[in-house]
Formats: C-alpha cells, structure tokens, sequence
C-alpha cells in the first residue's frame, strides 16, 4: 500500500573526522580523547534543528534514511585530523550519531534505513559493520549498496555515492544534467525505464537539477538529479583544493506522495568557509 514518504538522504558525516559532526560530549577512545571544536558545534546544532525539521514533517508519513556513502573518515590524507586512526571507533562514533538521530526524528516501524558504499580509502569495509550493527536494510549477502534502487510509490529513485560535480558560475548544474542524460539515453538503448531521481554525494557541494525527458509513446518527464550536502567542514586538504570555496553542510527532505508526486527537494544547510 502506498503512503506519503520523507526520503531522507544522509552523505559524508564522515565520522571521526575532527572537522565533522560530533557527538555533544567528550569522546575518549582506548588511546585517544576529543572534545567537539567550535566549528563542530555549529555543525551539531544544525544536526539537531535538521532532526527537528524531519520529525515535524513526518507527520502521518513513513521515512526511509539513506546514508549515501563516507559514513566514517578514515585517515584519508594522512593528516592525522581524525579523533582516532581506530576505524572500529570511527565506526562507532557514526553508530551512536545514527542512534540519535533515529531517536529524535521519532524514528517508528515502517520505517526504513539503508547504506551505499563510499570512498574506500575513507571507509575501508567497515560501512558494512556500521549497516550490520544499525539494522539496515541488507543487499543479499551484503550490508551495503554499491547503487541502491528503490520503488517509492510508483518512484524509481537511486542512490550512489559517487557522481557529477555540481559545475560553477555559469555551468552550474550542467553537469548534473550531462549526469542524467547518459542514464536516460542508457534506459532507451536498452528499452528500460529512466529512474525518476538520482541521488549522488562524495563533492560536498550540494544542487538540485530538474531535467525534462521524452518517454515512448511521446511521453515526458522529469528526472531530478540531488547531489547532497555533506556533514563536514573544510578540511585543510580541502582549503588545499578548493581555498575559497563554501562548504555546504546540512541534509535533505524530499517527499514522495502516495500517489507517486514529487515534490521539490528541501535542502536544510549552513555555510562553511
């Protein structure tokens, strides 16, 4: 039966990191402590006021949380900004974060949660011990998805972490688009069906990029391409990349009606130099 769902993309909390959401306390680890710096404050407080804004929105609704890839940071760039170069602690950070936040949405049974897999030399495998640990959603044999599809009232949405760069100045989004045409013009080789939203992270730069397509029987529609935004700050490696860029850090609220409307995505974010 068909209900109005709140899709909530999760991607790159990449936990663990010192420039990322945190837990609201001091952490100590088997060899290592941490208290949240004021930059992970800020980004706690968004987390909670994002929290707040799922659990009034889902209101007679069902959710589906989706972590779409970089659920930990690793020691990526060896530069040693991470609380612990303990993966498994890591791990459990993002764990107990999880926990929150199903907790406070108010999270209930119909609900559902599921994890893509991200960077490797973020995550190692150890996104697979976080999905085994938090109850998702399982692939088969696996706890994780490489490329989740999902049938949300009549809606075909996908989840992958990697994707297009959102494109700047007067490019923006067209990269998003040139994203969502190769995988229209793949579905009508192939006589398949486009997906009706594709959802992408890894770039911590977030957009949302409507694209009108033609079906068989002179059809149309519209994909929409969301790349999310990520909950972490700058990090010295990414002032190294991109020095004055902003980091958009927050989440997305993207609801599905019973009757298969897509409504346009919510973005719930704050900036970062």
């Amino acid at each position: 039966m068909n209900k109005d769902t709140l899709i909530v993309p999760m991607s790159d909390m990449h936990s663990g990191s010192n420039y990322a959401l945190f837990l609201d306390r001091q952490w100590h680890g088997v060899n290592t402590s941490h208290i949240p710096r004021a930059v992970q404050v800020q980004i706690r407080e968004r987390f909670e006021t994002f929290c707040s804004e799922v659990k009034k929105a889902r209101k007679n609704k069902r959710v589906i949380l989706v972590h779409n890839g970089d659920a930990t940071d690793g020691d990526h760039h060896h530069s040693g900004d991470v609380c612990s170069l303990n993966n498994l602690e890591q791990a459990d950070i993002h764990i107990e974060l999880m926990n929150e936040m199903q907790k406070r949405i108010g999270w209930q049974r119909g609900d559902e949660l599921y994890y893509t897999r991200g960077t490797k030399t973020h995550v190692e495998d150890f996104e697979e011990h976080i999905a085994k640990q938090m109850n998702a959603i399982p692939n088969g044999s696996s706890n994780v998805f490489d490329l989740l599809k999902l049938e949300v009232n009549g809606v075909m949405a996908w989840f992958v972490h990697h994707g297009p760069i959102k494109g700047k100045g007067a490019n923006e989004g067209e990269p998003v688009t040139g994203f969502l045409k190769t995988i229209y013009f793949d579905a009508i080789r192939e006589r398949k069906f486009p997906p009706d939203i594709v959802y992408t992270g890894h770039t911590h730069d977030p957009i949302w990029v409507p694209f009108g397509v033609r079906l068989p029987g002179f059809q149309f529609k519209q994909m929409h391409g969301v790349i999310l935004p990520s909950w972490q700050a700058k990090t010295r490696f990414a002032y190294m990349v991109s020095p004055v860029g902003k980091n958009r850090i927050g989440g997305v609220i993207h609801e599905i009606k019973a009757d298969g409307t897509i409504a346009v995505p919510n973005f719930y974010i704050m900036e970062s130099d």
